[in-house]
């Protein structure tokens, strides 16, 4: 009975996270949580030749999604929905867009309110679909444990 309770407890503790990093377009990206309340950005890191770049999102907006995405142009691109939890916020539409082989921020989550899903697809050139944070997907999905004060 106590190894079905931890069980079920280690299930629950990883709902928020099933990887931190995934591979995209022949580099890895890396996703981290914000590590103190003084240091307060989720953290990406996409790693690879010829160059390494990394990218801060405040964890004021608590949730962040990500997945590799392939535009219409064949390009492999980061997709990032971050976003918050509160009734005025763009659940499904605070999107960021990297390009992976140049690190260069075609489009910055900075629409915390109404979004700007138009604006993602325009960039990716097809729909995007929702994130499914499920086990076995190949995306990463971070909900911060750090409490802002």
């Amino acid at each position: 009975m106590l190894r079905i309770i931890f069980f079920a407890s280690l299930s629950l503790i990883s709902i928020s996270s099933y990887a931190d990093t995934i591979s995209c377009g022949g580099k890895f990206v890396s996703v981290s949580d914000a590590p103190s309340a003084k240091e307060p950005f989720f953290s990406v890191t996409i790693e690879g030749n010829p160059a390494s770049s990394t990218h801060l999102f405040e964890i004021q907006n608590n949730f962040l999604k990500l997945r590799c995405e392939v535009t219409s142009v064949g390009n492999h691109v980061v997709l990032i929905n971050h976003f918050c939890g509160g009734s005025g916020c763009a659940d499904f539409g605070n999107f960021g867009i990297i390009e992976v082989g140049s690190g260069k921020v075609l489009l910055e989550p900075n629409q915390r309110y109404k979004g700007n899903l138009e604006k993602a697809k325009e960039i990716i050139g097809t729909e995007i679909k929702p994130f499914t944070c499920e086990p076995k997907s190949i995306e990463v999905c971070l909900s911060s444990k750090i409490e802002l004060g």
